[in-house]
This record gives C-alpha cells, sequence and structure tokens, in this order.
C-alpha cells in the first residue's frame, strides 16, 4: 500500500491541507478546483505556473493536443516541477477512457502516475498558489480565507471556547504554535472532513477513542513537546470513552486534560520515557482528579503515576490493568508503604511481570469482590520483594476467579482472602518444577484458599494440591486436573492412598498422567459424584493403577463414569460405594483390544453392572462391550448411544446373528456412522415403545451392509420419533417401525 502523505480536514467553508511542505489553508471553491478528478490528479490554473522560476511560461501548450492555455484555463501538471500539463479536455478523454494515450513527463525519470507522486505535485501546487504565510491565525467555526494561505513552523494558531477533532488538534500542535485561552474540547475524529463542531461543549454525545501522541518525526516531537510546555494546565476537556495516551501523549494528558464533571472516558497511558512523567512525581499523592473511571490501563512509566491519581470515593473499576517492562518501571511506586495506595473498588485486575511486585502497595475498598485476580510472571527474577513477604500479609479480600500462571503460584500464600470468600475458580498453571519450589515447601494442608467451587491445576501445578486447605464445608463443583508427565505429579505419587484430602466433590476430571493421582484422592465419605471423568491417552497414563487389585480404589458414589481412551483399563480396579447407583456410563476407546481386561470371565459382575445403566455410550473400539453385555429383558434405558467413524470398530460385530443382541427396553436409541450398521444386530422388547430413533451415516459406505437387508425386516416397534440424517435415510425402507403420538 502506498503511503498518504496528505490529510485534509474541513472547517466550515476552509479546508486544511497537511502535506509534507506544510498546512495549507484553501477556500472550498479552489479545493473544488485542485481535487476535481476522483483519481486524485491536481488541477490548477495555468496563471501560477508564471511563478515557476527558470521556466518559459509564455506559452503553456497541453501535451496531448498541443492546445495553448490561458492564463484562467484549468490544467494538471504531470511532474511535481511542472516540466508538462494536460488541458482540461484531454484529461477528461483520459479518464474516462476514450483516450487511450497516455500523458507523462519525458523529463522526470521516477514513477509518474502513483498517488505518491501525485501528493508531490499537489504539495508543489499549493506552494505556487500560497507565495504569502500567515503569521497569526485564530480559529473559529465560521472562519474564512480568500486564497490559498500556507502556516508553518512560527504561525501561531489561537484556540479559545471551540471543540474541534483529536486529529486537528494534534496536526495543528506537532506544526504551528498553539496558543489556547480559556477552555477548549477535543472529540474523537471520524471518517468525516470535518475536524471543528463549533463552540466549546459540542458534540458532548460523541462516544469513541481519542489516540494523543506517536506517529510524529523528531522535528514535530520538538514542537510538540514546545507547545504542551507553555500550554496552560488543566484546560481542555475530551469528550470521548476512551482516552488513549503514547509517550509525550501521556504528558500532554496529564498537564492540560481538564474533567468535565465526576466521569472520566477509560484511560490507556504507556511510555518508555521516565520525562514524560517526571513533572508529576513530584505533585502530592492524589492530586491528580481522573474520578470515575471505568478501565485503567498504565504501562511502562506511566505507572508511576498511580499514587497520584485520585478517584471518586464511589469509583468501580471494571478493569485495572498494570504492565510494567521493567523494574525501573515500578521503582518510585516500591518506595511507597504497603497497602497505601488506594484503587478503591476493581473487579479485574491483571499482574502480568514486574508489576506484581506492588500488589501488596495496593488497597482496595474494604466491601471489594474481585472477579478476576490474574497473576503471570514467567520469571522468579521480576517477583523476588513479594516472595519474602509473610504468608497472608498481602489483602485481597473477596476474589471470585483467581488464575495464576508460571511463578504466579508462588504468590498464593501470600494473599489474604476474605473469610467469608467464595471463589468461583482457582486455576493455576506451571510448566516447569521451579514454578512452584517455595509453595512446595509449605506444610500440607496449610495453604488457605477457603470455599471453592471449580479448581484447575495443569501440569506440575497439580502438586501443590495437598498444601491447600479448603474450608470443612466446601462443596467442589468441579476439580480438574491434567498432567503431561509423571514428573508432573511426582509430589503427589509419593503420599500414601487416600491422603490427599479433596472433600466434597460434584465432578472429578483427570487427564492425562493426572488420572494416576485418583487413589491417592480421599474424597467426603458421604459425597455423591455427578460425574468422574477419566482420560488417559497412553498406557503410561494408567500403568501403575493396573498393578493396584481389584476393587480397590474407593471412588465412593458416581452418578456418571465417563473413560476414555486407555482409561477403560482401570474400570476393574475402582470400588464404589455399597450404596452406589451409576446412571450413566460413556466409554470411548481407539485402540483395539483396550476392552480385554473387563471382558475377562472372573469380571462378568462389571458387564452385569454396565448392563444396568439408564445411559450407555460407546464409542469406537468400546462397542466391542456390547454383545457381551446381560442385560434383562425388561432393563428400561434412558438413552443407548453408539459411534465410530472406522468400519473395523463394528467388524466383530456385523459377524453375529441379526437380532442377537438383547438391549431390552430403550427409549432412546442414537446410532451414528458405521454404528447404524449393526442396527439388525440389535433385539428390542416386543412391548418397547421408543420415545426416538436417531440414526446418522455421513459417507455412503457407513450403510453398504444394511442395504443388503430386506425391506421391513428390521423390527424396530413402536416409536415417537424417527430421525434419519444424512445417508441414514436411504434405508428407511428396510425399518419395520409403528409411529405412534408423542407424549
Amino acid at each position: 500500500m502506498e503511503p498518504e502523505t496528505t490529510q485534509t480536514l474541513k472547517l466550515g467553508s476552509t479546508f486544511f491541507l497537511f502535506t509534507k511542505k506544510g498546512i495549507f489553508l484553501v477556500p472550498e471553491r479552489e479545493y473544488k478546483q485542485i481535487r476535481q478528478r476522483e483519481n486524485g490528479y491536481v488541477c490548477l490554473k495555468r496563471k501560477y505556473l508564471s511563478e515557476i522560476p527558470n521556466r518559459d511560461t509564455e506559452r503553456v501548450t497541453c501535451i496531448v493536443c498541443h492546445g495553448e492555455a490561458a492564463p484562467e484555463d484549468l490544467v494538471f501538471p504531470l511532474c511535481r516541477k511542472m516540466h508538462y500539463v494536460v488541458c482540461k479536455e484531454c484529461m477528461g478523454g483520459i479518464h474516462e477512457g476514450t483516450d487511450e494515450r497516455k500523458a507523462f513527463c519525458p523529463y522526470c525519470n521516477e514513477e509518474q502516475g502513483s498517488k505518491v507522486c501525485r501528493e508531490e505535485i499537489l504539495d508543489a501546487v499549493l506552494s505556487l498558489m500560497s507565495p504569502q504565510t500567515l503569521p497569526r491565525l485564530e480559529l473559529r467555526p465560521d472562519m474564512e480565507v480568500e486564497t490559498v494561505t500556507r502556516l508553518t513552523h512560527e504561525t501561531r494558531v489561537a484556540l479559545s471556547n471551540v471543540c474541534v477533532s483529536d486529529a486537528f488538534f494534534f496536526k495543528l500542535l506537532a506544526r504551528t504554535v498553539v496558543e489556547i485561552t480559556n477552555i477548549m474540547s477535543l472529540f474523537p475524529h471520524d471518517n468525516s472532513l470535518d475536524c471543528c463542531a463549533g463552540e466549546f461543549g459540542a458534540r458532548t454525545g460523541k462516544q469513541t477513542k481519542v489516540f494523543i501522541g506517536g506517529g510524529y518525526t523528531r522535528e514535530e516531537m520538538k514542537q510538540v513537546y514546545s507547545n504542551i510546555k507553555t500550554m496552560p494546565s488543566k484546560n481542555i476537556r475530551i469528550n470521548a470513552k476512551e482516552i488513549h495516551a503514547n509517550e509525550d501523549g501521556v504528558y500532554f494528558l496529564l498537564k492540560a486534560w481538564a474533567i468535565a464533571g465526576g466521569c472520566s472516558p477509560d484511560l490507556f497511558l504507556k511510555t518508555t520515557n521516565r520525562e514524560h512523567i517526571e513533572e508529576f512525581l513530584e505533585e502530592e499523592n492524589t492530586s491528580i482528579w481522573i474520578g470515575k473511571v471505568k478501565t485503567l490501563r498504565l504501562a511502562g512509566y506511566a505507572l508511576g503515576i498511580l499514587p497520584k491519581l485520585k478517584l471518586h470515593e464511589e469509583n468501580v473499576f471494571e478493569e485495572l490493568i498494570l504492565c510494567a517492562h521493567n523494574d525501573r518501571n515500578i521503582a518510585e511506586i516500591l518506595k511507597k508503604r504497603n497497602n497505601s495506595i488506594l484503587v478503591g473498588k476493581v473487579k479485574r485486575l491483571e499482574l502480568t511481570g514486574y508489576e506484581i511486585e506492588i500488589l501488596s502497595k495496593l488497597r482496595f475498598h474494604e466491601e471489594n469482590v474481585m472477579e478476576k485476580l490474574m497473576l503471570c510472571t514467567a520469571s522468579p527474577v521480576v517477583i523476588p520483594g513479594i516472595l519474602k513477604a509473610k504468608n497472608n500479609s498481602i489483602w485481597v479480600g473477596k476474589v471470585k476467579k483467581l488464575i495464576t500462571q508460571h511463578y504466579g503460584a508462588e504468590i498464593i500464600p501470600k494473599l489474604r482472602i476474605h473469610e467469608e470468600n467464595v471463589m468461583e475458580e482457582l486455576d493455576l498453571y506451571a510448566d516447569a518444577n521451579g514454578n512452584i519450589a517455595d509453595i512446595l515447601k509449605e506444610e500440607n494442608n496449610s495453604v488457605w484458599v477457603g470455599r471453592i467451587k471449580k479448581m484447575t491445576l495443569t501440569k506440575c501445578a497439580i502438586r501443590v494440591l495437598p498444601k491447600f486447605r479448603m474450608h470443612e464445608e466446601n462443596v467442589l463443583e468441579e476439580l480438574e486436573l491434567e498432567a503431561d508427565s509423571n514428573g508432573d505429579v511426582a509430589e503427589v505419587l509419593g503420599m500414601e492412598n487416600n491422603s490427599v484430602l479433596v472433600g466434597r466433590i460434584k465432578k472429578l476430571t483427570l487427564i492425562k498422567y493426572a488420572v494416576r493421582v485418583l487413589p491417592k484422592l480421599r474424597m467426603h465419605e458421604e459425597n455423591v459424584m455427578e460425574e468422574l471423568f477419566l482420560f488417559a491417552d497412553s498406557l503410561g497414563n494408567t500403568s501403575e493403577i493396573l498393578k493396584a487389585k481389584n476393587n480397590s480404589i474407593l471412588v465412593g458414589k458416581v452418578k456418571r463414569l465417563d473413560l476414555r481412551w486407555y482409561a477403560i483399563r482401570i474400570l476393574p480396579k475402582l470400588r464404589f460405594h455399597e450404596e452406589n447407583v451409576t446412571e450413566e456410563l460413556g466409554v470411548l476407546t481407539g485402540t483395539p483390544g483396550e476392552t480385554y481386561e473387563i471382558l475377562k470371565p472372573e469380571n462378568k459382575s462389571i458387564l452385569d453392572w454396565i448392563g444396568k445403566m439408564k445411559k450407555l455410550e460407546l464409542g469406537w473400539y468400546a462397542l466391542e462391550i456390547l454383545p457381551n453385555l446381560r442385560i434383562h429383558e425388561e432393563n428400561v434405558m434412558e438413552l443407548l448411544e453408539l459411534s465410530t467413524d472406522k468400519a473395523e470398530h463394528v467388524a466383530e460385530i456385523l459377524k453375529t446373528e441379526n437380532r442377537s443382541i438383547l438391549i431390552g427396553r430403550v427409549k432412546k436409541l442414537g446410532l451414528v456412522g458405521y454404528a447404524v450398521e449393526i442396527l439388525p444386530k440389535l433385539r428390542l422388547n416386543k412391548k418397547n415403545a421408543m420415545d426416538e430413533l436417531c440414526l446418522g451415516a455421513y459417507f455412503p459406505e457407513q450403510i453398504t451392509e444394511i442395504l443388503k437387508e430386506k425391506d421391513k425386516s428390521i423390527q424396530i416397534g413402536k416409536v415417537r420419533s424417527v430421525k434419519l440424517d444424512e445417508h441414514a435415510q436411504y434405508i428407511k425402507d428396510k425399518l419395520d417401525f409403528k409411529l405412534i403420538p408423542k407424549k
């Protein structure tokens, strides 16, 4: 994309053209002449060419038709030196395509006709049309100029009681001497040309973003800084939903911004230069009024002004984001006393680097409830001070969701959480043993985390599980542990079985090597688990458990059991409560032979147990279990769902006799993929009235065998709803069923 060198803005009937060479004020009638072509070609009256030195201007002819132009005729220069021009009539033909000839300057070697070239021509044309510069300009909504006029770095632009766009104001700030008297306001620039809304206070309802600072040349930066230094304090109001200030823009904002009323836009401040905030570091704490702010982001040295900000006493931060790139960014704050920087009520606080060190300096409202607290750092070098803090010394109050990553877990013992806090989620991720070296030194059951609804520990973070102490009446909605290696769970595996107290749990999810810790967990004796989900993607995930005796790993009462891949192997090892009634079982395994263990004669009781399920879901090679189940003819199953996308998963079942696999009474039967092929092998109770039959075959080969059956040969019986997806609709004639009214 070609760079844009010119921006055009409009104030009343005057156009402001900001080009490389300067700022040009152009009357509307002149602008329409100059910019009369949509393709960007620049036009001017032939008489202005007489201003070009060392050029024969007595006769100016069109390079296309060779016609001579009169002084008032409009011509189109072909290059910035204006060696040749094209008349208006010929340019019209070229533009409309009726004239196939190409016009170019034979003297200029650079690329012609490009956007950059046309911008350079515009610069040259405007310079010709504005031999005079304006020493001073008072900016008013109704201002007009008679001829093209040029502003320079020495031009003084006076602003008083006006409302202008941010883009217009900062361009003036970078290229003229700006004088502000009384109050003025800024509004976010949109895609329109208008850069002035009129009198002060206009467009107060405009709710978009204002961007301050950045994108200046070195010379423009000097001009901006010079203007800001001489600018009166607190006399610019900004009407926007968000203010983004970068680098020198931070200095401008803190010096010039005047807040109207008690509410402020969301603030995003970032600077890598300490000079931009030095002047304000000398001021008293809480001396910079920002009122009510929903989102505040301070990055780099902008963090240093945090103690200087004064909030409305009823302020509630939706989000407070602090970002320090190095320890120098927080040097000023570290000098403050602990618990001395009032931030009040904060819903979300994210600390992901050096700024974690200042957590102890922050003071939250005593009734604060934080929806999310995130602590993340990839190096202990970043947080040496906070690691030396005493345990339970950093007050954070009530926290709904606490997330730590890498070394962030080390900070948990330092936090003091409200004793009545109920945490929605505690999520810890640590991918190296060093991430948790200090917290592992704590005594087991010593790190208070109170009441928690969901706990997620990933990789090495699992090793800190024994250190946590939850409220004695806590009920975990879900405990999820995921480990990629044996080392991730080493600390727990070294403990005795049933020694890691986790209390009451509704859902327990163990993924990969985390499956190994199952024998170590101790649930409350009256616990009733809604779901136990075990996923083992390799033999190594289950190798230690397979050494245990059958029926030796107590899991208590479980309503739904979900076993994925190699996890099916440990089913004989599980011991359920004597009063347990598991109603749902889901099994999915993609490796042949994984069901071998439970198909052994000595595990016949397991097959009987599976056959009593109210909901049974079997996928892939787990379908091998189906013919071996002893389901009573009067058994009522709420759901039987069988699915697979590979033919080999049903190969053995297809060798059996039709109607040889008794499934009794079933309310909903779902067969997906190649599992549709085994429908003829199933035998339902003759009195069965099925609520729903769902068959989904998504490739023709998934119904190859069933198409060989005779029409009306597959007995379904009574059914209230039949759903045949994709290719399954082609087997409808093979089915023998009677539709009955829905309940």
